[in-house]
């Protein structure tokens, strides 16, 4: 690393601009025309309904509704649905954080390798053109944000080390506590922040208690709209069965919930690197990687090795629980890449070998959103349908959320909580056979129903999209 190269010079980085203030528009304008929100399965219908508890609290209404997920992430789309269709509101936060993440993670490549010669194609292929970077900015869930808190924070954190500026301190401590209020776990990968509260107690007292009132008030929004409830996520049943010993484990038993994978924790927590919506060549920067050295800093090393220590230790597999660590796994693998470019010994095989690879990272996009985006038309199309039966009671479950989020006129229960239910006359039953069959055969909901179908006492009068069908309950 060159301490001598300033931060934005010679970094192209206007190609980086370009890149979002064309990109993103765009494809916002194609997400209202499809009529695709990014609201799909029940986290992100759960965020939204938090979301509007938020915005009516705001205008003087009661209390937001008790939320385990921090309150960063809805809290900003709460204010973005007073200018766009409250749809939307989470789907553009995703959007415009992504734009946060990729300039940031830019000038944070141009700092560290000042005398790279691919750093923008690279974080243009690599990081942008990701897969699962292009599903977390195209959906509404809070992945995207924390990874540009985290990315913004670790820039500044870079810049103040380089130039010890105290604006940069007092920033990267901000947007550190804010990553940390959109996903808890990026305190792990933001530990080396902290370190710099201590040094600024050290040079001035000023600086110490300015960064220290900057730290509360970043925390305002939890503490404004959790007050006695932030510590609430700490009873999710992930952290309750915690353990070092599901990083050699498979399989995982939380309740009744038997749920199996292909391979041991410690080797999903590697799929940041290995994995094709991650890296699509992962496996060979790492190779690479063996003769380049990684240049980051060692305190960095070391907490992007515990954060995927604790993500491993979890009862449990989501991917998306990986997303934070991904800029800083790329940030190290660079030289590795510019090393394999230059496998290739002319420019012109270069540009085919970076366009093919261009080509490859669009179609896997469209390949990890495409279910995405035919789960919400399922969700919408099934919730528009429902709109036209006269009033009754719709018993279901896994679409509920979003029955509620599309303003299903009908009182919505929840299958799932009732182990005994009572179906009245002419009660409706929506039901997926085919998916619930195969995903929660032995459940309660699965059973009972299945139950009321061998005694006919059911009454198929819909049929929707993928399997979902509509029945009446009778005497």
């Amino acid at each position: 690393m060159d301490n001598g190269v300033r931060i934005g010079k010679n970094t192209n980085i206007q190609f980086n601009w370009l890149v979002i203030v064309l990109l993103l528009p765009i494809t916002f304008a194609i997400c209202i025309w499809k009529q695709y929100n990014g609201l799909y399965g029940q986290e992100p219908h759960d965020l939204f309904r938090y979301m509007q508890s938020v915005f009516g609290f705001l205008l003087g209404g009661s209390s937001p509704i008790s939320q385990s997920s921090p309150v960063l992430y809805p809290l900003i789309g709460s204010i973005f649905s007073v200018f766009i269709p409250d749809l939307y509101s989470l789907q553009l936060v995703s959007m415009l954080a992504a734009g946060v993440c990729y300039i940031s993670f830019c000038k944070l490549l141009n700092a560290i390798y000042p005398k790279g010669t691919q750093r923008q194609r690279y974080a243009f292929l690599v990081l942008f053109l990701s897969p699962f970077f292009f599903r977390s900015s195209m959906v509404g869930l809070p992945d995207m944000l924390s990874m540009a808190f985290l990315t913004w924070s670790l820039l500044e954190l870079y810049k103040w080390q380089k130039y010890n500026s105290s604006q940069s301190m007092i920033i990267s401590v901000c947007m550190a506590v804010f990553a940390i209020q959109t996903r808890y776990s990026t305190l792990l990968l933001l530990i080396p922040v902290f370190p710099m509260i201590w040094k600024a107690a050290k040079v001035r007292l000023s600086l110490f208690l300015i960064t220290i009132f900057s730290i509360l008030m970043a925390f305002t929004p939890t503490i404004f709209l959790k007050g006695q409830d932030s510590f609430y996520f700490l009873f999710h049943p992930w952290i309750e069965n915690w353990s070092l010993l599901n990083l050699f484990k498979n399989s995982f038993t939380i309740g009744a919930d038997v749920t199996q994978y292909t391979l041991p924790n410690i080797l999903y927590a590697l799929s940041v690197v290995l994995h094709p919506g991650f890296c699509i060549i992962g496996l060979v920067f790492i190779i690479f990687s063996l003769r380049t050295g990684i240049l980051l800093p060692r305190l960095w090393l070391i907490c992007l090795a515990l954060f995927l220590i604790f993500i491993a230790g979890f009862p449990t597999q989501e991917i998306r629980l990986l997303m934070p660590a991904f800029p800083v796994v790329l940030l190290g693998l660079y030289p590795a890449y510019e090393l394999l470019m230059f496998q290739f010994k002319t420019r012109n095989l270069r540009v085919l070998v970076y366009i093919f690879a261009i080509i490859i990272q669009i179609a896997l996009s469209f390949k990890v959103i495409y279910p995405i985006y035919n789960y919400q038309q399922e969700e919408l199309i099934i919730a528009n349908a429902l709109k036209k039966i006269p009033a009754a009671t719709v018993n279901t479950f896994t679409i509920d959320g979003a029955l509620r989020t599309y303003d299903v006129p009908h009182e919505i229960v929840n299958m799932w909580g009732t182990t005994f239910p009572l179906y009245n006359n002419n009660d409706l039953i929506l039901f997926n056979q085919e998916r619930f069959n195969s995903l929660y055969k032995d459940s309660d909901p699965v059973k009972n129903f299945t139950q009321l179908l061998h005694q006919k006492k059911l009454v198929r009068i819909a049929v929707y999209p993928n399997g979902w069908e509509l029945f009446k309950a009778r005497e």
